[in-house]
């Protein structure tokens, strides 16, 4: 049994490229579950940029049984065209749409893609489920596997009606970390923008946020669940061993709600490693409940660089998204990240529907007055199977339609240059006050020095080239 798994391309204004995790989850357990009787391949499109054409030669070669795409909302136009090349290929072969991109969405992509099942949610168990199923039991997949959705041989649909909840992560098979070529994605733009250290890994060590911004795809539910320190310290280990990777970018989606164990882990890395290893949390801090003894002890293990999302500053607008950040004890976290020399980089999100042009100023006032490093100021794109899109859809439905369009068409991202949905609702030229936001940032006496006082050496290029097209070009999507 062959099974191909992808990570589609699609032409994006920011592009970055990290090792797959999901799909390096997904092979572990494949292989956990059927052992030699299946071949696991990952394409990963990205990291070389390759369009979906370039799938042929691959398709060709491999001849896979099943192929899975894991995609993002921006991946969207790719995607769809990688299941029409397969089925065009040879439309017996069985292809399966997971990640943010099949959400919430299956009977919609069901009917409008050549994809056979979607999964929402996790699909360590609940894709080896259905293999089983359709390969080793006659075909017949069945209405009780959480989160698969499907087309019948008589063109109906089944769809899911929830999705798989996984609550004992140190249950699951590690990444599988041999498919990965450490030294191509250390010489690609990652996540966090930065490398300090020669090879770098990307960890998920828990799963889930309790919290309910409404702008959340809810890909893992509102159930925190996480690793044991010991299962992660166990993972650290062996890929610094192993591999030589030196380097670990969390991208859990929020790792310091147990507090505990965030102490247990950094300070047994800065005891076991002192001084060898370095940290990155692209995403997966919560500003407003990091405290200072948290950071002094992340510090200490070697993290260096640290995004905190404040998002939008207005109570009203905090209260409407349902995240209710207390942003005054995040522009704290963010002072005494910035006093241990921590590279810290700010998102915030402008253009919520209903947001006025004096919230607008006051979060970017914020941003001006902080701390920070860096700060990402990006275009609020109400996500499909999220309730901002529902609020979106009420405002003005059809500049919500046009902005998710062009979102799939471009690959923009939240940073893409295409028409927003706030300028499409409410006719304000949102892009560049964007633009103007990023110039302002950046030129703000003492910015640029701290940018190459914080940036690894081997990331000045980058940072040259973000402060280039922020202040010289004006450009705020970089």
């Amino acid at each position: 049994m062959r099974i191909l798994l992808i990570k589609p391309y699609q032409t994006i204004g920011t592009w970055l490229a990290a090792p797959q995790l999901g799909l390096l989850y997904l092979t572990s357990s494949l292989r956990q579950r059927f052992g030699t009787d299946v071949d696991v391949r990952i394409l990963d499109m990205k990291v070389n940029k390759q369009e979906p054409a370039a799938l042929l030669p691959v398709l060709e070669e491999f001849r896979p049984d099943v192929v899975g795409v894991s995609a993002m909302n921006c991946e969207g136009a790719s995607t769809r065209l990688i299941a029409q090349i397969v089925k065009t290929f040879d439309e017996k072969i069985v292809t399966a749409l997971g990640g943010p991109f099949a959400h919430k969405r299956g009977e919609e992509l069901l009917n409008e893609t050549q994809f056979d099942w979607t999964f929402d949610g996790p699909g360590e168990r609940t894709f080896c489920d259905a293999i089983e199923r359709q390969f080793g039991l006659g075909g017949d997949l069945g209405t009780d596997i959480p989160g698969l959705s499907y087309k019948r041989a008589d063109g109906t649909l089944h769809l899911a009606t929830g999705q798989d909840a996984i609550m004992d992560l140190d249950s699951l098979p590690g990444p599988a970390w041999d498919m990965v070529d450490f030294d191509v994605y250390a010489r690609n733009k990652n996540m966090m923008g930065t490398l300090k250290g020669k090879r770098y890994a990307n960890l998920f060590t828990s799963r889930g946020c309790p919290y309910l911004c409404h702008y959340c795809h809810d890909l893992f539910s509102k159930k925190f669940v996480h690793r044991s320190a010991e299962h992660v310290l166990a993972e650290i280990e062996m890929l610094y061993e192993q591999y030589g990777v030196d380097e670990f970018h969390i991208v859990d989606d929020i790792f310091n709600l147990h507090k505990p164990r965030l102490r247990h882990i950094m300070t047994e890395v800065a005891r076991r490693w002192p001084g060898k290893l370095h940290f990155a949390f692209p995403n997966g801090v919560r500003g407003d409940i990091l405290g200072e003894a948290e950071i002094d002890l992340m510090a200490k293990a070697g993290t260096y660089a640290m995004c905190i999302a404040i998002e939008t500053v207005t109570p009203r607008l905090q209260h409407l998204i349902e995240k209710n950040l207390k942003f005054e004890k995040a522009e704290n976290a963010i002072r005494w990240a910035d006093e241990r020399g921590i590279l810290t980089v700010g998102f915030f999100m402008l253009g919520f529907p209903t947001e006025t042009r004096e919230e607008l100023d006051a979060t970017v006032d914020f941003a001006l007055r902080s701390k920070l490093t860096m700060a990402y100021f990006f275009h609020v794109i109400p996500q499909p199977a999220t309730p901002l899109y529902e609020l979106a859809k009420k405002e003005a439905p059809e500049a919500l339609a046009a902005t998710i369009r062009d979102e799939e068409l471009s690959g923009g991202g939240y940073r893409g240059r295409f028409q927003t949905f706030y300028e499409r609702a409410y006719d304000f030229p949102l892009t560049d006050f964007i633009d103007s936001a990023a110039r302002r940032f950046y030129l703000r006496p003492g910015r640029a020095l701290k940018i190459v006082r914080r940036y690894p050496p081997k990331s000045w290029g980058l940072a040259a080239y973000r402060l280039w097209k922020n202040v010289i070009l004006g450009d705020g999507s970089v």
